[in-house]
């Protein structure tokens, strides 16, 4: 666990260089546009120097101010719990799901999180959708929730490098490795990537985007999140035009729908 978080900023891609500083307060590299982020438990001003770019920012926040002023613990949904990997989860029924959100999305903590969360367990009710597309996966948290409820494969799917990161920390955590297959790259490209579910918890553009895709009507089963009240009603209006709405979870005007192909 860790209290703090220093993050530096550079100029500059340093996917090749990452190599050279890793120890064991180093959390993630994060590309963002021409700039990369390098996160660490622990100050590491000199370290740095070794790089061939100088730092052009440091910041220093608590952990639980990255996660929306949440700290992490063990949190229950429904029928499954979620804990870090330093808080294990207490013994009991239901599934436990080990996460480590580093500094991707997805800690379970989220309203858009914790509604696929509760809709996902509806769907597995009564189906358990053999493959999973997860668009947008962040931490994999929604990836690995399918395959401990029964579904047999999920394709994790991220543009982000840390968040590709971190899914595959989780999916060992979880012992799910050989059937959760990450994948990083653009989720209008990987849209057409055949499954039962299509699970998309991103942010507006991007699933604004994605619905407007042909190959996006191509699953049985589908989730929606990441949206706010009026962003939602738009998609969710877009989508009864060729799909069955079965089922909507909301807090805190975060919306989540759960939809079903017509045909």
């Amino acid at each position: 666990m860790y209290d703090l978080i220093y993050i530096y900023e550079f100029e500059g891609d340093l996917s090749r260089e990452i190599a050279k500083i890793i120890d064991a307060d180093y959390i993630g590299f994060w590309k963002e546009s021409k700039y990369s982020f390098l996160f660490f438990k622990q100050p590491k001003g000199s370290l740095l120097e070794q790089l061939p770019l100088p730092v052009r920012s440091e910041l220093v926040i608590r952990h639980e101010d990255w996660e929306s002023g949440t700290p992490l613990g063990v949190l229950t949904v429904g029928h499954i719990t979620l804990h870090p990997p330093w808080n294990p989860s207490p013994k009991g029924e239901g599934l436990r799901i080990c996460i480590d959100p580093g500094m991707a999305f997805g800690s379970g903590y989220h309203p858009s999180t914790k509604g696929c969360l509760v809709l996902l367990q509806k769907l597995f009710t009564w189906s358990a959708p053999g493959t999973v597309l997860d668009l947008g996966t962040g931490t994999g948290i929604l990836s690995i929730a399918c395959l401990k409820m029964g579904s047999k494969t999920a394709y994790a799917v991220d543009n982000n490098n840390l968040s590709i990161e971190t899914a595959r920390g989780n999916r060992t955590l979880n012992s799910v490795t050989e059937r959760m297959h990450i994948i990083m790259g653009n989720a209008l490209d990987l849209v057409h990537l055949p499954a039962e579910l299509l699970v998309a918890n991103m942010h507006y553009a991007a699933i604004d985007e994605i619905t407007e895709l042909d190959a996006f009507y191509t699953k049985e089963y589908y989730l929606i999140s990441g949206l706010l009240a009026t962003e939602s009603h738009r998609i969710a209006e877009r989508l009864k035009e060729r799909l069955t709405l079965i089922d909507t979870c909301a807090e805190n005007f975060w919306f989540s729908y759960l939809f079903k192909n017509k045909s």
